[in-house]
């Protein structure tokens, strides 16, 4: 490996409204390509072929400290996926059907509750280790509630959520059976019922913002949670016991809606208020944990959608990844420059990505910026309606998409042609200047749903809010290579895309793991979750181009001349699916990238070229389409 966003503001995206009342008469829709025949152990490319990689995926659901007359296992599998097949989220915006991931997950469920010796020893860890405090704020905004069962008292326990969850790992390694490698796991907990309960939430405060030294975790109530994940392997934990919290309003008892869209939002209550007279039946209990294992943990964490096609920016053969920073000042007293660490942001996405060669080139557009760029966040952030280039596009949403795709090579240089360049757009400047804008967001094309430029903002107001560039950085160029937010995502086999909203409201807990595609920002690095998925998602994409462009090779009359080059990408993908087949995902999307590399490099010596052509169709310019701009959660707290 070589080395050389987020958000503050309003969310554009029009969803469509789904009750979960209607979701139990839905038929899962039926797959367009069928049962795709497995592949075999030792397969290396198919020429001319699209494969779908298919693999079985154990889950394992493990309660703990709830008995098995608590839950009705019926009710909870029947909201279970069998299985999973990523798409690729913008083009279904855009009534496209976008690349063919070449995935399917089978998901196979286990479940299992802890025995009274397990449930002992975990309780008395975290009584072991929680540091008594004062109730939240949101606790206490519980207790206000009109309707609620009780009252939350102190000393409330305050539980490092990470130590939790490397507790439940290893313990489910060692006393359940639990393969932690080859497997994901929901640890459902309870400590209500138990003498020794106290009243806890769990925390993370070991990760302030690199730039400002704001701790999150530490400081905001917000950020006191109900469950995590994530921070040692593939588990994650959901404690209905814990909170009341901020995150999924569940201290929140006696509104329906909670987010001012005039729609019921769907929340999970405390384990309490599963109660005669509480707010949820206790007998649904069964069914949320369902509407939890399906639309949080397997549909957000454990297999997942990109939202962004993470093969358009792949670099090409020998090619790097270059990530240019352009900055625009328009604030006198502050230098935008000294708020963004490039270094640290390049680390944890060559982290991510260790199988590409990157760079970092950070530009900085010093006073007095050009007219077009100033008038462009002007107009994206309302200070202003003027007739510009977003007219074309119905939407002042497009202003700042369009001015710098017009006006691309006044601000970056040209670079190698087979280098990826993902372009930054950061503005430093007061909010009095930018109007209301998030923190940041990785545009579309506003054609097609093809991801284009990042955008970032900062200034004086949002750095004493607590965030300087370099998380905004990491977490938008996230979502330019493909990851989706641990909120929102695709149902495969129901067929629809959704957010925390309305019937969903309660996949605010998935942003409650070890994930800076998270808004909880309590940490800065990318998650196992991330690594899987994205991996998963480039082991079939290399391998299927790959097996395009031998089609290609194989129907040269001087093939023979790159038996060679053919030959070592069929080593490389042998290698990479026998890596799939063992959970190795980073070996595989490295030697699948390989075998791409190895093909392509074949093909250029024949004269063929190396690029994978891209089987999208463009729409006229449009700005009824969807738009996904993040806002930053809890802004006071």
């Amino acid at each position: 490996m070589n080395h050389s966003y987020r958000l503050i503001g309003r969310t554009r995206r029009a969803w469509p409204a789904l009750l979960l009342a209607m979701l139990v008469l839905i038929v899962p829709v039926a797959f367009a390509q069928g049962d795709a025949p497995a592949i075999e152990p030792d397969a290396a490319l198919r020429p001319g072929e699209t494969v779908t990689y298919r693999q079985t995926i154990p889950v394992n659901i493990v309660f703990v400290g709830y008995q098995r007359d608590d839950i009705d296992l019926p009710a909870l599998r029947a909201w279970l996926p069998a299985r999973y097949e990523p798409v690729v989220r913008s083009a279904q915006w855009y009534g496209l059907a976008g690349r063919d991931m070449g995935l399917r997950y089978d998901l196979e469920y286990k479940t299992r509750f802890a025995d009274r010796a397990f449930e002992d020893d975990f309780f008395h860890y975290l009584s072991g280790i929680a540091r008594p405090g004062d109730p939240t704020l949101f606790q206490a905004a519980y207790n206000d509630q009109a309707r609620n069962v009780l009252d939350v008292t102190g000393p409330v326990g305050y539980i490092d959520g990470p130590s939790a969850e490397n507790w439940l790992m290893e313990a489910g390694r060692s006393r359940l059976g639990i393969d932690p490698d080859k497997s994901y796991t929901v640890y459902f907990i309870n400590w209500y019922d138990r003498p020794d309960f106290q009243f806890h939430v769990y925390t993370k405060t070991d990760s302030p913002d690199p730039d400002t030294g704001y701790n999150f975790g530490e400081l905001r109530d917000s950020r006191k949670m109900i469950a995590w994940g994530g921070s040692h392997g593939r588990q994650w934990f959901f404690d209905l016991s814990a909170g009341p919290e901020a995150w999924a309003n569940n201290f929140d008892v006696d509104n329906a809606d909670v987010d001012g869209d005039d729609v019921a939002d769907y929340r999970l209550p405390p384990i309490w208020e599963y109660a005669a007279g509480g707010y949820r039946d206790p007998a649904v209990l069964s069914s949320d944990l369902g509407l939890v294992t399906r639309f949080v943990a397997v549909n957000l964490l454990f297999t997942t959608s990109p939202i962004y096609d993470p093969l358009v920016a792949a670099p090409g053969p020998g090619g790097s990844r270059v990530n240019h920073v352009e900055m625009l000042e328009l604030h006198r007293k502050s230098d935008g420059l000294a708020w963004l660490d490039m270094a640290y942001a390049e680390n944890e996405l060559s982290k991510l990505q260790p199988y590409y060669q990157w760079q970092s080139v950070v530009e900085d557009n010093r006073r007095p910026i050009p007219a077009g760029a100033n008038l462009a966040v002007r107009i994206f952030g309302g200070l202003t309606r003027r007739p510009a280039c977003w007219n074309a596009y119905e939407s002042t949403d497009a202003q700042l998409f369009c001015y710098f795709n017009e006006n691309y090579d006044n601000y970056v240089p040209a670079y190698d042609a087979d280098d990826y360049v993902a372009t930054v757009f950061g503005y430093n400047a007061s909010l009095a200047k930018m109007g209301d804008v998030p923190l940041g967001f990785a545009d579309d094309n506003w054609r097609d749903g093809t991801q284009s430029y990042v955008f970032m903002f900062d200034g004086p107001e949002i750095r004493a809010a607590g965030y300087g560039f370099t998380t905004t950085t990491i977490h938008e160029l996230g979502h330019h290579y493909g990851l989706s937010h641990p909120h929102d995502g695709w149902d495969s086999e129901y067929g629809f895309d959704y957010d925390p909203t309305g019937d969903f409201f309660f996949a605010w807990s998935g942003d409650e793991n070890h994930s800076i595609m998270s808004y909880i920002d309590v940490n800065w690095e990318f998650s196992p979750f991330d690594k899987d998925n994205m991996y998963r998602w480039e082991f079939a994409g290399y391998l299927n181009w790959a097996n395009g462009l031998l089609a290609s090779i194989q129907a040269h009359p001087d093939q023979v001349t790159v038996h060679g080059d053919v030959a070592a990408a069929n080593d490389h993908a042998r290698t990479a699916t026998r890596a799939f087949r063992q959970w190795d995902y980073l070996t595989a999307a490295t030697e699948a990238r390989a075998a791409y590399e190895s093909v392509a490099g074949a093909a250029e010596m024949l004269g063929l070229g190396a690029q994978t052509a891209f089987d999208a169709r463009e729409l006229p310019p449009t700005g009824a389409m969807p738009r996904l701009v993040d806002p930053i959660r809890f802004p006071d707290n």
